[in-house]
């Protein structure tokens, strides 16, 4: 970005979870029996970016957010009805500071590094009616952490992305951590939601814990011969919520684990705009064991995600 130049993105994520894993052995008697969570998450990510020089660029990103989690209550000897709970609104806003280490006067590689705040503006705490897990007591409760909007912490952004020209082949490669130090946010878990604080196994889990993720990215982009402004990329993507945090401590109810993808994509430019399509397929799924007790657990995991976007340049 030439400096003085101002960009918008909006970038929209989607994916439907109810697969579920322990480890990485699927579950397969909940989808048979029909007890299987529905976890379902689309987040609209506004972003504008100013460039301050050639060389560094600001950045802001504001999610907008709407997910939900459902699961049949009673689910034993045989699945009641399905409560579904859901949570919305503008999710944590982050501020990034990003640099480009060589000249950007040449075009045949860079690494770019960055450095960024996620602020806690999203709503941690995000309640909906539902029953306990026996399909009785209905009541206005803090719902499932995976459908909350904000996770109630102030994080640091670290990043790092890089690309190689090598003929007429783009190479690329990425990596993002976001360091959470808080430990927990003080929600009730859906562990409480469900009714189930006095069972002593799930001691230490009844409230969210705020965790650190992160996400690994590399592939190649080749442009579409007699197609002007149109590539093709493929790529490997990995995506994890660790069991326990960089800084901090790691207790409270999180799902720590890791989920792997081939992704492809295609982008086309044409004139101050840019349009990208990315579908990530999943091929590898590990539910990790739970923090300090290293007791096992099951997640929800999809089959694919869809990542589209448009940004816009504008003019000086």
């Amino acid at each position: 970005m030439g400096k003085g130049t101002w960009q918008f993105n909006a970038q929209l994520r989607a994916l439907r979870s109810d697969d579920h894993y322990n480890g990485t052995v699927y579950q397969e008697q909940r989808d048979r029996i029909g007890n299987y969570v529905i976890n379902t998450q689309t987040m609209l990510d506004l972003g504008l970016t100013y460039a301050w020089t050639e060389q560094f660029n600001l950045s802001l990103a504001v999610p907008v957010v709407s997910a939900s989690w459902s699961l049949p209550t009673p689910t034993a000897p045989v699945p009641g009805p399905r409560y579904r709970q859901e949570g919305r609104g503008i999710g944590d806003i982050s501020v990034s500071g990003r640099y480009w280490l060589f000249d950007t006067e040449q075009t045949k590689h860079n690494v770019q590094v960055g450095l960024g705040i996620k602020l806690p503006t999203g709503n941690s705490e995000a309640r909906y009616v539902y029953p306990d897990i026996t399909g009785k007591n209905h009541a206005l409760k803090a719902i499932d952490i995976s459908a909350q909007p904000g996770d109630g912490g102030t994080a640091a952004i670290l990043d790092v992305q890089g690309f190689q020209v090598v003929k007429k082949v783009f190479l690329f490669g990425g990596f993002t951590y976001l360091v959470n130090p808080k430990d927990t946010n003080d929600t009730p878990s859906i562990i409480a939601g469900l009714g189930l604080s006095a069972n002593p196994a799930y001691a230490g889990l009844l409230v969210n814990s705020v965790p650190d993720q992160y996400m690994i990215r590399g592939g190649a982009a080749v442009p579409v011969p007699k197609v002007k402004g149109l590539s093709v990329s493929l790529a490997l993507r990995l995506e994890g919520l660790p069991q326990y945090d960089l800084i901090g401590g790691s207790h409270g109810w999180r799902r720590p684990g890791r989920a792997a993808f081939v992704e492809s994509g295609l982008v086309y430019t044409k004139g101050n705009y840019a349009f990208n399509l990315n579908v990530p397929a999943i091929f590898y799924r590990n539910r990790l064991p739970n923090a300090y007790t290293n007791a096992p657990g099951d997640a929800t995991f999809p089959e694919f995600i869809v990542l589209a976007g448009v940004s816009y340049r504008f003019k000086k």
